[in-house]
């Protein structure tokens, strides 16, 4: 129980992480983030997605200081988050991978507008002559 103040302190106390790593400032970011965002700006936190990937994050970092506080191991980072995995290794939320896009797909149908729009300008023929009427759309004397 308690505050995310309160938890963060507690937890800085009793890990073995060295107080001037960066995992203990992002841990008090984080804490303190969803402190005042339930206490100042009074938000209903367990409403909001965002705030529930902040809470993982925490735990993250947690457990990944928890068995070797020299030697962090982050390997659990996909499964605490709940992100999917790219060939490349890099981690993205399933549903950005599968889901719609954002605007109602105005961005995709822009990009597949533009890419059409190319297409067919790399097949046009070129006009031969300089005067004008030389080119398409000219009319035959």
């Amino acid at each position: 129980g308690g505050s995310p103040e309160l938890s963060h302190m507690e937890w800085k106390r009793n890990s073995a992480v060295p107080s001037g790593d960066r995992a203990v400032y992002e841990d008090e970011a984080l804490c303190l983030a969803l402190q005042f965002l339930t206490t100042i700006d009074q938000i209903n936190v367990p409403n909001l997605k965002g705030c529930e990937l902040m809470g993982r994050r925490i735990q993250l970092i947690r457990e990944a200081y928890r068995i070797s506080p020299s030697a962090p191991d982050f390997s659990a980072s996909d499964h605490f988050l709940g992100w999917g995995r790219r060939r490349s290794g890099g981690a993205v939320a399933h549903k950005l991978r599968c889901g719609p896009a954002p605007h109602g797909g105005q961005h995709r149908k822009r990009i597949h507008k533009a890419r059409e729009e190319k297409k067919l300008r790399a097949h046009r023929p070129t006009p031969k002559g300089k005067g004008k009427g030389k080119g398409e759309g000219a009319e035959e004397k």
